[in-house]
């Protein structure tokens, strides 16, 4: 049975009003992958995508991205200091590191 056109609108001015939308573009082939994925874990593509997403903003907000531990105290201070940078935390911890390794080069040079 169709979906009258009253209910479709009321749904579509719910979406609007409460969610943010975005097209994501993939490798050809990519869009199956995350969808058997997907399926494999009871989530529609959406849910998927957005769970991975949610990870991997968690990874970055408790510098465990890559594999990296922190203790809570540099992760803290990082955080600070990046904020008042206006940087991420990943971006503010590689370019520290960056300029940690340059000076260090200079001082062996």
């Amino acid at each position: 049975m169709p979906v009258p056109k009253a209910n479709q609108r009321a749904v579509n001015k719910y979406v609007k009003n409460n969610y943010d939308r975005i097209n994501v573009t993939m490798p050809k082939g990519r869009k199956d992958t995350v969808k058997a994925r997907a399926d494999a874990q009871g989530q529609s593509v959406n849910a998927y995508i957005n769970t991975a997403i949610e990870g991997r903003i968690a990874q970055e907000d408790t510098g465990e991205a890559g594999g990296i531990s922190l203790s809570p105290n540099t992760i803290k201070a990082a955080q600070e200091a990046a904020k008042a940078a206006g940087e991420g935390l990943l971006q503010f911890v590689a370019r520290a590191i960056e300029s940690r390794a340059t000076l260090d080069k200079r001082k062996r040079g």
